[in-house]
């Protein structure tokens, strides 16, 4: 498994839902390739809705701490979520997942600078936080709809 540091939290079980055993590195030990890509496809597509129709405000300093700490752990979630997709994904047998997993990762350092600034950010005047997600998603839908065809 590649370096990289999950903090289980309540928005990450939610993103893999049914799937909720899959957000523990623990429990993901004994899955097979078909059960991490299905969980990590699933659980992308719905971080990816929650980064979308997350209210990003105007930028001005009247958000409150609670709004800054949910809209956080919710990045930090994606970020996991994305970390685990990558990991499932770049790992798996499958010629075409493994391709796929190698355009997200390529896809993701075109907006390295842009998401370097908070870890990952995100302007609110820009159409980056849009295209990037907008990619992912499509990139994400085509890793599940090519688990049954060769898992």
């Amino acid at each position: 498994m590649a370096n990289y540091s999950v903090t289980s939290s309540v928005f990450l079980r939610d993103f893999y839902s049914k799937n909720r055993q899959f957000a523990s590195k623990t429990n993901r030990e004994e899955a097979t390739e078909k059960q991490l890509s299905t969980a990590d496809s699933l659980a992308l597509k719905k971080a990816i809705r929650a980064l979308e129709d997350y209210d990003y405000g105007d930028g001005s300093t009247d958000d409150t701490d609670a709004e800054n700490i949910k809209f956080y752990k919710t990045l930090k979630a994606f970020a996991d979520t994305y970390n685990y997709s990558l990991d499932s994904s770049t790992s798996s047998s499958s010629k075409d997942i493994k391709k796929l997993g190698k355009k997200m990762q390529e896809f993701a350092s075109k907006y390295e600078d842009e998401l370097e600034d908070l870890g990952i950010t995100f302007s609110s005047t820009s159409s980056t936080k849009s295209n990037f997600l907008s990619e992912l998603n499509t990139l994400t839908q085509k890793v599940y709809r090519r688990i049954d065809t060769y898992l």
